[in-house]
């Protein structure tokens, strides 16, 4: 009974292997029941792709070209270059050779009894190819190169610039083409390299901004007067307000009884634009004589429109110490004084746009810890637009100094005890205002002379006193 079990386990194991041997033999398709058809449904989708791709390129449009005897008619509407480039030369039995990095340009075009040289130059300069005919052989590629195949292709052209900064040229290119334009900064040049037909553009370009900016003469007087408020009648400028629209009226000055604006300590005021007198300059020296008015400077500085011009009148004070003005840079002096700083703009030479920062600086005594003086300074900026040969002026820094003033009689005033009665002392309170007149003036080109009104200003206004 024993032994019949153990025979009957034996044959159940041996069947149990084999069933199992059978099972792992057939179990990718038992695993997979559905991998033959989806195999067979993948290389069916492969075919179709493949079909669709087969039939989109059959579905790309084609050029139509037709050669008659008077010339090649081509009509083509959004074609691959490259298809479009060899359709042609097969048609017209053109050697060519077409770049691969022009296989994503499509052309669309229609032109009519022309040469096929022609029809090429028209396509490649439509849409900013290059094209060289090397041996009877038309090559085509990109228009700026990126690779030796198109580099091979183009011409480089260096354009010095005369009146514009290379720099700045560049900036007035398209912007497509800045990428590709250097700058040659020791020749004051761009550089580009492209087809000859491009680099013609490019110089032509170049030349119509690289003309001459007008040239405006900055006259600048700077005075100071000890009562403003009487030498404005005294030289009776006539004020401009252009409130009321396009109109320039005229403010005269307020009589001497009538109430004038108030004024802050101290500070820098933009006062308008007048009209100078023509005896301005009288009235002035007249001012002067009359100790009511000293000139501290009349300069005449020229510029370009558009750039700096700076004027600094005053002193300069030496520090033991030196003093950190900027990152990593010191100096071992102070100025103080006037400094006038002006940028002036015109376009037809009519108005002048001017953009102006003066300031006005003082210095007190040296501190005692630190042996350095404290310096006050007042700055203002602002823009004004005046017509050619009006001034600006600018009320400036009102001062209050007190002096004190001692007379003596001479060895009567040194005796001792009864001296005191050979001697005297006031304090004497002077106000005084800083005002800086600036008239700017288009002049003319280097080589011309100065016309009459430049003259006659010359003569009456900016004169050595």
């Amino acid at each position: 009974m024993v032994k019949t079990s153990l025979w009957q386990t034996i044959l159940l194991l041996v069947l149990l292997l084999i069933s199992v041997a059978l099972c792992a033999t057939a179990s990718p398709a038992l695993a997979n029941p559905a991998s033959g058809d989806e195999a067979a449904e993948g290389e069916g989708t492969e075919q179709e792709s493949e079909g669709d791709e087969e039939e989109g390129k059959a579905e790309a449009p084609e050029p139509d070209i037709t050669v008659y005897p008077s010339g090649v008619t081509v009509h083509a509407v959004n074609v691959h270059a490259h298809r479009f480039f060899t359709r042609l030369a097969e048609k017209t039995d053109l050697q060519l050779i077409v770049d691969d990095a022009i296989k994503d340009r499509k052309v669309t075009v229609h032109l009519a009894d022309m040469s096929p040289e022609e029809v090429i130059s028209y396509v490649v300069s439509a849409y900013g190819f290059s094209c060289k005919c090397v041996d009877g052989i038309h090559m085509i590629s990109e228009g700026i190169p990126r690779k030796p195949s198109s580099y091979l292709l183009s011409d480089i052209k260096s354009i010095p610039t005369q009146y514009v900064q290379a720099n700045n040229a560049k900036g007035l290119l398209p912007v497509f083409l800045q990428d590709h334009v250097k700058v040659n900064y020791g020749q004051n040049a761009v550089v580009l390299s492209a087809p000859t037909d491009v680099l013609e553009k490019f110089e032509e370009d170049i030349r119509q901004f690289d003309t001459p900016a007008a040239q405006i003469m900055l006259e600048i007087l700077v005075v100071e007067f000890t009562d403003w408020y009487s030498a404005e009648r005294n030289l009776a400028i006539r004020w401009h307000n252009a409130g009321r629209g396009a109109e320039w009226g005229t403010l005269d000055l307020a009589p001497a009884d009538s109430a004038l604006p108030a004024r802050t300590m101290g500070e820098l005021i933009l006062r308008g634009v007048a009209d100078l007198p023509t005896e301005f300059r009288v009235r002035l020296e007249a001012l002067v004589a009359s100790r009511q008015a000293n000139v501290r400077a009349a300069p005449r500085i020229a510029t370009v429109s558009g750039r700096y011009a700076s004027f600094f009148v005053g002193t300069q004070r030496y520090l033991r110490q030196p003093v950190e003005v900027q990152e990593y840079m010191t100096q071992n002096f102070i100025d103080a004084g006037v400094r006038l700083v002006v940028r002036p703009w015109t376009g037809d030479g009519k108005e002048i746009i001017c953009s102006i920062t003066p300031e006005v600086s003082t210095l007190t005594a040296l501190d005692p810890v630190t042996g350095l003086p404290d310096k006050i300074t007042r700055t203002a900026d602002t823009m004004v637009r005046v017509r050619n040969g009006q001034t600006i002026v600018i009320g400036g820094l009102r001062e209050e100094e007190q002096r004190k003033i001692r007379t003596k009689v001479p060895v009567l005033g040194d005796i001792p005890i009864i001296g005191n009665l050979f001697r005297s002392s006031s304090e004497l309170t002077i106000h005084t205002d800083l005002v800086i007149f600036i008239t700017p003036r288009v002049i003319l080109n280097e080589g011309q002379p100065l016309g009459d009104e430049d003259q006659e200003l010359g003569e009456r206004f900016l004169e050595d006193s």
